[in-house]
């Protein structure tokens, strides 16, 4: 499957009184490597959600494990990999590491979402195209 690496800075509003990350960071960041990756592969959310006709990539399922305090001014190594790509679905995972020690690690499960057809209609997972859903995987 495909892989992207991302350098991310700690900031001061990133932490808490503790000087430690606070949890949600993490999630932000997880996204923020989705985006990145899909930029890798020639796919930048910007141009491809309209080309493609849907609002997004909405998280269907998430989760994450917190290994070890991330603090300002580390500097983070989030690894984003697909891991898995279904019709409709695909899933991430990732690993954050400062100075080589993982930190923290996560997944999302992702929908390909279209646009209603209406003003007000429901949003609804579609398949995914097969030319994105090569590249996710490493095919082209």
């Amino acid at each position: 499957m495909t892989s992207h690496i991302s350098e991310v800075q700690v900031r001061w509003g990133d932490v808490d009184w503790a000087g430690i990350v606070f949890y949600p960071r993490f999630y932000e960041w997880y996204d923020l490597a989705c985006e990145r990756l899909f930029d890798s592969l020639g796919l930048p959310w910007p141009q491809t959600f309209p080309r493609y006709g849907i609002v997004g990539v909405p998280i269907v399922e998430s989760g994450a494990r917190f290994a070890s305090p991330v603090r300002y001014g580390d500097v983070m190594m989030i690894r984003a990999t697909v891991a898995g790509v279904k019709d409709k679905t695909f899933r991430m995972e990732y690993e954050i590491r400062v100075d080589g020690r993982v930190c923290a690690s996560g997944f999302e499960v992702r929908a390909w979402v279209q646009r209603p057809s209406a003003p007000g209609g429901r949003l609804q997972a579609v398949q995914i195209p097969d030319e994105v859903a090569g590249r996710l995987r490493g095919e082209t």
